[in-house]
Formats: C-alpha cells, structure tokens, sequence
C-alpha cells in the first residue's frame, strides 16, 4: 500500500516513516501542502500520515484532499504530540480518521494503521472522474423537482446532486461534488447531522424529518429530510431528498396571522360596543343641546348665545367623527350592516383624508393635488371611500425614504372623467416601486413587499373588496426605482348630492304620543333618551331588564319598549323570550338598540327577528322617526 507522508515544522515523521516500511507500505514525502495535494491527485494514495501543525492550517489541508475525487476512500491520520491534544476535535472535524501521538508506541499505533488499512478495504472503490449517470437513474435525478443528493456512505461526500439541489443551496454543482455537508457547512447546527446519523444506524432510513439547512448566502431553510441506501455505481450509497417546506411553514404563519386578526376582529367589535354606549348618549345629548339653542335663537334669543350654538356643533362634528371611526372597527369585524351608497363628493373626501395623513406626507415629500373640474358626484360611500383612500396615501408615504430630503419627492392626486364616464382617482408616488414579478400578488391577501413587522398584507386586500363592492376598480401602475400609481374607478352618480342638515329636535312633527320603556344598562344613556323622547311621549325607564318583568306580569301597560340587545345578568334576546311568553302582544312593540352585535348568538337573532333596531350612537332625528313608525305601524 502507498502511503503519503506530510511533515510538519515541528514534527518531521522519521519514526512514523520506519513503521510504515515495517507494515510493507510504500511512503512517499512531500514537503509542503501544495506539493501534497498535487500529489494526491495526480496518484491518489490510500493512505496519508500528516504532521500536526502548531498555527493549525492542517485543516486546510484535509479538507483539499477530502475534496479530491478520491478523497473520501483515503484514510487520514494525524501525527501530534500530546500537548496538541486540544486542536485535534477540529482536525477530526474537517475530515481526519485518527490519530498517532509522540513519541510512539510502536505497538499500539502498529495496530492503529492496520486498523486504517482494514477500514480502507471495506470502503467503495472512487467513482472514475469521466463517470456519468445513463438511463432511467439519470432521468429521475435530473428531472425530479425535489432537492436530491447521493454521497458516499463513508465519508458522505457529494458524488452527484441535481438542479433542485443547487438551487436550493446556491452553490453550483462544481462547487458541491467531493465535498461534505460539514465542508460547506450546509446544516443550522452541527449536532443536526448527528441526529440523522443516528437515525439511520436505528431505522436505515430517515423518513420526513423536520430540519433546516443554511444555504451559501447564509439564508436558512426549512426542508424535510429524507434519507435511504441506494446501489450506485455498482456500490452501496446514501440518497437523500429535500423537499422545500419553507412555504408551508409561511402558509402555517399566515394562518396563525389570520388566526390573531380574527381575534383582533372579535375584539375590535367588543371595543366599539363599549364605545358606542358612552358616545350614543355624548351624540344624544350634544345633539339635544345644539337643537334646542338653535331653537331658541331662532325665536330671537340674545346673540351671546350663538358662539355656545357654534361649538356645540363643532362638539357635535367631533364626536360623529369618532362614531365613523368605531364604525371602520365594526366593519374590521365583520359586524357591519349593508352600506349605504349615494351621491358622494370625492374632492371633499380626498381632502379630508388627506388632513387626516397630512403629518405623515409633509415629512418625506412635497403633496400636489390636481382636481379636474367637470368630476361630477361618484355612486359609493364616504366611509369606505376614506379608508381606501388613506389606506393609498399611507402606502405611498411608506415608499419613500423616511430620511430623505421631501423636496426630492412627491406624491400627487388627481381627479378625473375618464372616456368610459367614470372618475378616476389617481394616488401617485415617486418612491422605490414594485418589482414586474409582484405585480401579480399585490392584491393578495397577506402579500406585503414591506419590511417584517410593518405590514400585515391586508391593506390593499381590503381596499380591493371595499371598490369591487361599490362597483369600482382599483388597479396599479409600477415602474421598479421611479415609483407606483394607485388608479381607483368608480361609476359617477346619477343623483345630486343632498347635503347634511343638522335639524333641531323642535321641527319633529309628531306622530302618536305612547308611554315608552326604555331598558339600557348605561343610566346616563337612559337619561338621554328620556330627555329626547319627553316632549313626545311618556317615559319610564330602568337599567335591569329582570326588574320589568313582575310589572308586566301585574298588567303595567307599555306602548313601545326601547331594550339594549347586550346587557348583563338579561340580556335584550332573553327579555324578548320571557315577554314572549308573558305579554306576546308586545313582541312586536320591541325596538333594539345595539352598540355592536358582535356574537354569533346576537347576530343569528337580530337575523330571525323581524323587530326594528336602533345603531348605538343614533341621532334624535333617527330615533323619533322609529319610534313613531312602530308605534303607528301597531296602533
């Protein structure tokens, strides 16, 4: 047998050479490494004995000869002193099979290179380097799309991998072949191959195993590994697939998300019922108030009286802004109630909403509207037509730098009549743009190009349904590095705009007066509603649903009955149950108010009852109107 000798500058392998002469080998010196390796490829020998290195660059070494087409049949053992004991783990994990220490035991390191030698004959003969794979075999490895690779069973080197293998790795086939797993560093952790490995001396095989490598680039993946013992070239020889699970594990993520944002849902309609008890009787009483000023200085009441009128309304606009927004979390909740279209002014509310993101623009870029003259009135719904809007702006302020100079930059909104009749409201961004192969999946729901952290990917999902169900288009205009155009079409209305008036509570003109049970549990909220219903009807109210129903059963008589659907200890569906069964004449006679049916329970009787209901917060106006419908629709 040949054996290659490798001295160091501190270990000069004279003994070492002596036993091997002993055993019959064959030695051959090389000086250095680079005269080495030449030599090992040239004639490959069985057998290398290297000199332990004090700066530890031996490693260098075995791992050029490990990567040498018969590297993995060659046995290599270390020469060291026992002082050098520390760096043989590291020496043993770039590829050496043992180890001889000084000064020698010629016994026990007789006995270690026969053992070597021994290993040597049960090891695979090397591949030839002109060998290729032919037939059947090479079509399945070629064409198949999982990840696949075939190594040695001593030493796992690569002897062929496939195209999905490289791709999923990033190193090119040149760059694998002869090498190790451990060489290129392929696994997150270096136990993750142990792990396998034991698996295999176990079962034979790995069938699924979750793991996760690390490609050239550094990224990590998430694959399933499986591994069987294959003849190859006439030779046993592991296989081992990848299939790619990182997308499974992303779909896992997004259902989890989505899992948080149904969450988020069922608690953003509790929020908005816990809101809309205080604000129904904020906007009661604001609106009580504002009309009986107006009322007053409409008889020629003193002027000093006009600026409280003044900022009463401004109270009154403040706190129905307050009621769009909790109306924005019923609808994130799927709670809403069928939206209302009509005639819509889009210039008003384009400029709203940018009052609303005027501080986020000011900073990265200069803001340029251009409204079109002859847009008429658009058929759709303020709300939902600001929420896409701002959902627009803060997209393309997003886009920017947020630490440029906002003269560079601008973002730019126009109005027009396009030659189909319709109007076209066009956000444009001179921002970072969007790539030609993600134009396909901006609309997708949980598709973000944002950093992790900054977008959940429903903005522009949502801001999709919100135009498709007023019967719009929304569609996008990308030029990668000069920025994006957002172009939302919407049909124009056919009616004019009717403006708000805000109509005191005084100009109600009547309807037949009742005695009228109000049951809420908020007492301030009773207390506006007595005081809105008073001049029309007589009223009685309480915050406990239970207490009312001994004075029914006792023949109190009621008219009309106002009954808050969510209440604790009896709730407003079983009131309605236990009035059914004592006075059923008055089933009829129940008017709801609801801040919010956010159970599947309340939503499921709202649905089978045919009784009138009252969105919390309401209007005066509202509310009398309903009132007297009932009552003159039983009467």
């Amino acid at each position: 047998m040949r054996a290659l000798l490798v001295p160091s500058a501190s270990i000069d392998l004279s003994s070492v050479e002596l036993l091997v002469r002993q055993l019959g080998m064959t030695p051959t010196r090389r000086s250095d490494d680079e005269a080495a390796i030449t030599a090992f490829r040239q004639s490959p020998f069985p057998l290398v004995l290297m000199g332990m290195d004090d700066e530890g660059d031996r490693i260098v070494l075995v791992r050029a000869l490990r990567a040498s087409p018969s590297g993995a049949q060659a046995a290599i053992v270390l020469v060291a002193r026992p002082e050098q004991l520390e760096g043989l783990a590291s020496m043993i994990d770039a590829g050496v099979d043992d180890f001889l220490l000084l000064p020698l035991d010629e016994t026990a390191a007789m006995l270690r290179l026969q053992l070597a030698e021994r290993r040597l004959a049960e090891r695979p003969a090397p591949l030839p380097e002109n060998f290729e794979l032919d037939g059947l075999c090479a079509v399945l490895l070629r064409e198949s799309p999982l990840a696949t690779c075939i190594t040695t069973r001593e030493g796992n080197a690569f002897v062929e991998v496939n195209e999905a293998f490289t791709r999923l790795f990033g190193y090119s086939r040149e760059e694998m072949l002869w090498r190790t797993a451990r060489d290129l560093d392929l696994w997150e952790s270096p136990i993750e191959q142990e792990r396998l490995a034991a698996r295999m001396r176990e079962q034979g095989m790995v069938r699924g195993v979750e793991s996760r490598v690390r490609t050239k680039s550094g990224e990590l993946r998430d694959v399933l590994v499986y591994v069987g013992i294959a003849e190859y070239a006439g030779t046993p020889h592991i296989v081992t697939l990848f299939p790619d699970v990182t997308e499974r594990k992303l779909m896992q993520a997004r259902l989890q998300l989505s899992d948080r944002m149904a969450s988020v849902g069922t608690l953003a309609a509790g929020v908005a019922h816990e809101i809309n008890n205080p604000l129904a009787y904020v906007l009661a009483n604001l609106g009580y108030a504002h009309g009986e000023l107006s009322r007053q200085l409409a008889r020629g009441a003193p002027g000093v009286l006009q600026p409280v009128s003044t900022a009463l309304g401004e109270a009154l606009h403040g706190a129905e802004r307050v009621q769009t927004i909790v109306g924005d979390l019923k609808t994130f909740s799927r709670e809403s109630t069928a939206e209302q279209f009509h005639a819509v002014n889009v210039r008003k509310v384009l400029d709203s909403t940018l009052n609303l993101a005027a501080a986020e623009i000011r900073h990265r870029a200069k803001l340029v509207k251009n409204y079109g003259e002859d847009v008429p009135p658009i058929h759709g719904n303020e709300s939902r037509l600001g929420q896409v809007f701002l959902n627009l702006l803060v997209n393309a302020v997003q886009s920017l730098p947020s630490d440029g100079d906002a003269e560079q930059h601008e973002i730019r909104v126009t109005t027009r009549l396009d030659a189909s009749g319709q109007v076209a409201v066009e956000i444009a961004d001179t921002g970072a743009g969007i790539a030609p192969e993600l134009m396909g999946r901006i609309f997708d729901p949980f598709f973000t190009t944002k950093p992790p952290g900054v977008g959940t990917g429903l903005g522009l999902s949502i801001c999709h349904n919100l135009i498709t169900a007023m019967g719009g288009e929304l569609h996008v205009f990308s030029d990668l590095g000069r920025g994006t155009t957002f172009q939302v079409l919407m049909p124009s209305s056919r009616e004019p705009i009717v403006p708000a008036l805000l109509e005191p509570v005084a100009e109600y003109s009547g309807g037949p007066r009742g005695r009228v049970l109000v049951i809420d549990d908020e007492p301030l909220l009773c207390s506006a509603l007595e005081r809105i219903l008073r001049p029309h009807h007589d009223v009685v109210f309480t915050t406990l649903a239970a207490e009312v129903l001994p004075r029914l059963e006792a023949g109190e008589r009621f008219d009309l009955i106002l009954c808050d659907l969510m209440m604790p200890r009896m709730n407003g569906m079983d009131f309605h149950a236990a009035l059914h069964r004592l006075r059923p004449e008055l089933t009829g006679r129940v008017i709801f108010l609801t801040g919010g049916a956010f159970t599947p329970q309340a939503k499921a009787f709202l649905e089978r009852v045919p009784n009138r209901r009252v969105e919390k917060p309401f209007n005066a106006r509202t509310l009398l109107e309903i009132t007297r419908e009932v009552l003159t629709t039983a009467g």
